[in-house]
């Protein structure tokens, strides 16, 4: 889909920094990307902090999973 909008040029700067990315483009495409993931990524804590999952936060359990 093609669009017109306005674009803080510091924030597309700071963005195109931070993502490594290099054009508008791509900048634009990489961040929807990632604020879609941080919405599944919040669903998943959601999902798991709503059930009995002490161990997750018990560090002598959760040092041997790593």
């Amino acid at each position: 889909m093609r669009t017109v909008i306005d674009i803080d040029k510091e924030l597309l700067e700071k963005a195109q920094e931070e993502l490594g990315t290099k054009n508008m483009k791509e900048t634009v495409h990489v961040a929807l990307a990632e604020v879609a993931e941080r919405a599944r990524r919040r669903e998943a804590f959601e999902f798991w902090t709503s059930r009995d999952n002490t161990d997750l936060l018990d560090p002598e359990i959760m040092k041997q999973a790593w």
